[in-house]
């Protein structure tokens, strides 16, 4: 070897024994912002900032200004449910989401009881209406979800039913929400429950694939415990499709003209969701970030689009 190359050599493993220092650095940090990012996923708080923003989205196809209360009120709903939703499911969770089932029944249940408490009493300064509306994820959460008989299963035991159930609720509350301070067109009403309804239960069904295992064994029957990956990628195309059609209905009925750049973006993002999450073992943080905060870059281009 010559005296060149060893002098490289030399230089080599030096810079390798510098840059140890910043290669650990650079794995705490990212390590805790993983663990900021799974504080935020396993309390639910991204999903009560996407329940929120599912009403802005609402109110921004209206036209209208929705109130910060009705957003924080719709938050705490959506707290109160999945807080709820973690004590009654610990069976499946346990298998899951076994990283998220070391907290206590009792914080689950303090954090329900507080959130819906803050829900409610926003639900009554706004309006009978608008309390009755946001009594209604927590209902249906509850009949889904709870057992009242050996006799008859849960709801959530039913094929299919908890993917709908989940949908359905989204898509009543967000876009009923913003309507209670102004009269909309029961056609704006309508489409816009249609496009949260589907796009919602393409992200359900999504989360279920991450679930098959426990839920199998927990008795929960889903769709993809029924028709297995391949079906389920099939089926969520052709749900995720029917978007397209709510598209070219809006052009031809001139409705929501300036925003549908945005509805195409997010039928996109939900077909690049179907293809990740059903052909490769997707990661639970990736889907708590990309599937529960995809309203969120959503959201984004929608208001730029306004600008």
């Amino acid at each position: 070897m010559s005296g060149g190359t060893k002098c490289l050599n030399k230089l080599w493993i030096r810079v390798q024994k510098c840059n140890q220092p910043n290669i650990r650095v650079n794995t705490q940090k990212l390590k805790r912002i993983v663990e900021i990012a799974r504080f935020f996923t396993s309390s639910s708080i991204v999903l009560g900032l996407s329940t929120a923003l599912v009403v802005c989205f609402s109110a921004t196809l209206y036209g209208i200004a929705v109130s910060p209360l009705i957003l924080l009120a719709t938050f705490l709903s959506t707290i109160a449910v999945y807080s709820l939703n973690k004590i009654t499911d610990t069976a499946e969770d346990s298998i899951n989401k076994p990283e998220q089932t070391v907290t206590r029944r009792a914080y689950y249940l303090s954090l329900s009881i507080i959130s819906f408490s803050g829900s409610i009493i926003i639900g009554i300064i706004q309006g009978c209406a608008t309390f009755l509306l946001l009594l209604t994820p927590l209902f249906i959460g509850i009949v889904y979800s709870v057992k009242f008989s050996k006799s008859f299963p849960r709801l959530k035991e039913i094929l299919g039913v908890k993917s709908v159930l989940v949908a359905f609720s989204w898509a009543f509350t967000g876009a009923l929400l913003p309507t209670f301070t102004t009269v909309i067109a029961a056609e704006k009403i309508i489409l816009v429950f249609i496009y949260i309804l589907i796009h919602t239960f393409v992200g359900t069904v999504l989360f279920d694939t991450l679930d098959i295992y426990g839920d199998n064994i927990s008795n929960v029957k889903t769709i993809p415990i029924q028709l297995g990956k391949y079906g389920t990628r099939q089926l969520l195309l052709i749900v995720n499709s029917m978007l397209l059609l709510w598209i070219s209905f809006c052009i031809a009925s001139g409705l929501f003209i300036s925003y549908l750049p945005a509805m195409m973006f997010g039928t996109l993002y939900s077909y690049a969701l179907i293809m990740y999450f059903t052909k490769t073992e997707g990661k639970r943080l990736h889907a708590e970030l990309f599937i529960d905060g995809e309203w969120l870059p959503f959201i984004a281009v929608l208001r730029l689009l306004i600008r």
